[in-house]
């Protein structure tokens, strides 16, 4: 969805989600430890954009692989704060934890168009899901 900037009515802003393809995820809301042990308390079904980037590193005469994910989400979702560090993503058959996040705004308007989660492989397979 296209919007135009104060004073540049003839330019078109594209968001990030105009630009790359969406891709369905899921949000995990994650406890762990306590009374009850390591347990997902909700789960939250959403499309925003995912991006994987994978490269080889040499360090110590080794080549490792590294693997960078962000997700782009959309700052409307009633399940997103500003500062959801710490919970989990399920994407295209991976779960992964937030380790970062950031604002995006649009420089024009200053409007928050988006978040972009900062991403780690986890594995959440032996957390307790609450029905």
């Amino acid at each position: 969805m296209a919007k135009h900037a104060p004073g540049m009515e003839y330019t078109t802003v594209d968001t990030v989600f105009d630009i790359f393809e969406q891709v369905p995820y899921q949000f995990l809301e994650v406890s762990r430890g306590g009374v009850y042990g390591n347990r997902i308390t909700a789960t939250h079904d959403a499309m925003g954009v995912f991006k994987l980037r994978n490269s080889m590193v040499q360090q110590q005469n080794q080549e490792l692989r590294q693997s960078a994910a962000t997700l782009h989400v959309h700052p409307d979702e009633s399940f997103i704060t500003d500062n959801s560090v710490g919970q989990g993503i399920r994407v295209q058959g991976q779960d992964y934890e937030i380790i970062g996040q950031t604002g995006g705004r649009n420089f024009g308007t200053g409007e928050l168009e988006h978040y972009t989660l900062t991403l780690q492989i986890s594995d959440y397979s032996d957390y307790a899901e609450e029905s």
